[in-house]
């Protein structure tokens, strides 16, 4: 492939680059993608010279006819801003694209390369503001290479037009006609464009993301969730248990791997029931108070013995933008961190932001879970304060078939410990898990599922067991939140789907706290692992690394990177002098070995296994140095030859000089050698030989033989003898 076409193609391909980031970024209508893939098209036949003839086909380029279109995009750019989009970055976009497409259809001049390479630049920008996918690196990587290669092609395209090679008349050839895109070529630029990613990554960890930017794109309108507002009506959460769409994921730092097949993530906690929907008496909110640096600690009301509760879990969670301001974290959470204006807690321990969030954010949670104390265990009767028993012993009305179900499940039961073990094993042990209940029609949907129906899903048993307890006496609320059973064994994570919405249980002790009780039996059918899950997990992984290590990269990321390379060095020296210890007492070993073997070989032997040794590695260098890519195609100029050359050239100019033609120092080569054939016609084809070798060895892509060194040398000392005799 020539220069030419290549320059032009690596053009083609910088603008597809471009405009792919935005089309995957979902920035551009129906009409404009018709209408610039069809520009493309345009463009690559032309660049390919189809159908025939070098130039292949071409538009008519009158000005005024694209100054006209371009006036109609501006306009068309005035009305999308304050009438279709209302918004300055996709009505930008728009006007972007226009201006890509015009460029592509009238590519003929250098200046419309500028203006290409400009346009492709600010789509890639465009692209960088409207999304954080893990795709963009593949469209950056793209950008990059085709970057590197217009950019060179483009000066090597400049330089060699100075100095196109010339006939032996003096006539202009092609200028690209001997400029090929050899192996060299095709190496050299692609070791600048990893030398750029190289320093582009140095760069990124030098500099830290910022939190805003000023075409950052706001999300708008988060996911929308369900079981997390004021009230929730029976059969909400089970709207979604189909839907896998990515909620969160969670990271436990401190936990071994997969050390847990069920981890409960809390939400909200309701206490109200009707009948028909959980609500909550009081939802009344405080703002947490801050412990250090965007450290805000929960303080529950109460004193809780230590040997209730479990060891601290911290939870390192990433949350996407959803339609909801509650946080969501291990029950029970006693801090948060993470990059808030500030956390409230409701009255029944549910964390909230102030607002709900427009964009996916991260934050920690450090949790401790309530456990029975062996005493309320055994405890036959348990005192409950009047607050706890006005609160979480309300019933519906109409609830007698549940109260008496309930008295004949516990009957023999001891302790409410034991009654409330009963009640658990009673559903999980006579009811079936099922999606497929449809609308009831009686007016007591837990009634139907305990004594008609017998099948449900988490809301029906969760509702029946709060019910259930409390017709007994015995205090306990609604939870609604997810149970994230889905491991993901590539980043060692959770990830936590709508689908994995559920709603269980908290029973309450006075000493013990609330424990956490779930009625729910496993779903049967629950996605079985396949080779396509597994390659699933592995790319939802490379988006928490991307998210993680690029996009929420800070400056206390890079802090920590600091400490750790510093901290790190110590034990990699170590290491390092443990290896090379073990190395050299292994090749102490070895020599001691063979020196003895070596000692009963006679002395002609050893000699000719050393020259055999020799002729294998010198064969292999002459192998590799043969192989190397830049031995490959035409020898690469010396510099030894271009100063020869030159030598040769600037004498020319002299004895030019010398018969009253003045070359100034910015007359090219080739306006030179035609002045010179004006004014000196015997030594024309002198001056044009020397003129064509002078650019071969300076400009172009190979080196000048031994035998036209001599022949330039000749031609210089027929040019002398030609001043000679004019003199």
């Amino acid at each position: 492939m020539i220069f030419e076409q290549a320059l032009r193609g690596s053009a083609v391909l910088l603008a597809a680059t471009g405009f792919l980031g935005l089309l995957l970024a979902r920035s551009i209508p129906i009409w404009l993608t018709a209408m610039t893939v069809t520009a493309m098209i345009y463009a690559v036949l032309q660049s390919a010279g189809w159908p025939a003839g070098r130039r292949g086909i071409a538009l008519p380029a009158a000005p005024i006819l694209w100054n006209a279109v371009l006036i109609g995009a501006f306009a068309l750019f005035i009305v999308d801003v304050t009438t279709i989009s209302r918004d300055l970055l996709p009505a930008g976009i728009h006007f972007l694209v226009i201006l890509l497409n015009v460029k592509l259809i009238t590519l003929q001049d250098r200046r419309d390369y500028r203006h290409l390479y400009a346009i492709s630049l600010m789509a890639v920008l465009a692209s960088a503001a409207l999304t954080t996918d893990l795709w963009y690196v593949s469209v950056f990587v793209l950008y990059g290479l085709a970057a590197v290669w217009s950019l060179l092609l483009y000066h090597l395209t400049g330089r060699t037009a100075a100095c196109p090679p010339l006939s032996a008349s003096g006539a202009d050839a092609d200028p690209a006609a001997s400029l090929q895109i050899t192996g060299r070529f095709f190496w050299l630029t692609n070791g600048i464009a990893v030398s750029t990613f190289a320093l582009t990554l140095l760069i990124f960890f030098l500099l830290p993301r910022i939190s805003i930017g000023i075409l950052q794109k706001p999300q708008g309108e988060g996911l929308r969730t369900t079981g997390f507002s004021e009230r929730v009506d029976l059969g909400m959460i089970g709207s979604v248990k189909e839907d896998p769409q990515i909620v969160m994921r969670i990271e436990l730092p401190d936990q071994a791997v997969g050390s847990r097949e069920r981890f409960y993530l809390r939400g909200l906690a309701y206490d109200q029931y009707n009948g028909r929907s959980w609500s909550s008496g009081n939802r009344q909110r405080r703002g947490l108070g801050l412990v250090a640096d965007g450290i805000f600690a929960v303080r529950s009301g109460g004193n809780r013995s230590l040997s209730s509760l479990s060891e601290s879990l911290r939870q390192d969670i990433l949350l996407e933008a959803l339609d909801t301001s509650v946080l969501f974290a291990a029950p029970f959470a006693e801090s948060v961190s993470g990059e808030f204006p500030g956390v409230q807690v409701d009255s029944m321990t549910g964390l909230h932001l102030p607002y709900s969030s427009t964009s996916r954010m991260r934050y920690s949670v450090v949790s401790r879970e309530h456990r029975v104390l062996p005493d309320e265990q055994s405890s036959a009767i348990l005192e409950y304060p009047p607050a706890i028993r006005d609160r979480y012993l309300q019933v519906p009305a109409h609830s007698d078939r549940i109260a008496e179900l309930a008295h004949r499940v516990t009957r023999g039961a001891a302790s409410p410990y034991e009654k409330a073990t009963a009640v658990l094993q009673h559903l999980l042990s006579n009811y079936a898990y099922s999606l497929e209940v449809g609308t009831t029609s009686s007016g007591q949907p837990i009634d139907e599922f305990l004594f008609t129906r017998k099948t449900g899903y988490c809301e029906h048993y969760a509702t029946a067991m709060v019910l259930m307890l409390r017709t007994i006496g015995i205090p306990s609320r609604l939870v609604t939140g997810f149970l994230a059973t889905e491991w993901n064994e590539f980043g060692n994570y959770y990830t936590v789907r709508q689908r994995d919405a559920h709603a269980w249980v908290e029973m309450y002790y006075p000493q013990s706290g609330w424990i956490t009780m779930d009625p729910t039996p496993s779903n049967p059918l629950a996605l079985a692992p396949s080779a396509w899950v597994a390659f699933q997990r592995f790319a939802e992984s490379l988006r928490l690394d991307w998210d993680r290590v690029f996009i929420r990269y800070s400056g206390r990321d890079q802090l920590a990177i600091i400490h750790s390379l510093r901290d790190g060095s110590d034990s990699v020296r170590d290491a390092l002098g443990q290896w090379t210890s073990a190395v050299g007492v292994a090749s102490t070993q070895f020599v001691r070995t063979w020196a003895e073997r070596v000692q009963v070989l006679h002395r002609t032997m050893l000699w000719a296994l050393l020259l055999v040794l020799a002729i294998g590695v010198t064969s292999l260098i002459l192998l590799i140095s043969d192989r190397w890519p830049y031995g490959r195609g035409t020898k690469r100029p010396t510099a030894r030859t271009q100063q020869q050359i030159v030598h040769v050239y600037r004498k020319m100019l002299e004895l030019s000089a010398r018969r009253g033609i003045r070359i100034t120092p910015s007359t090219t080569p080739t306006e030179a050698s035609r002045l010179v054939s004006e004014r000196w016609e015997a030594a024309e084809s002198t001056v044009v030989r020397l003129t064509t070798l002078y650019c071969r060895a300076r400009f172009g892509v190979g080196s000048l033989s031994s035998e036209e060194l001599t022949q330039a040398v000749k031609d210089l000392a027929v040019l002398k003898r030609l001043v000679r005799t004019r003199e």
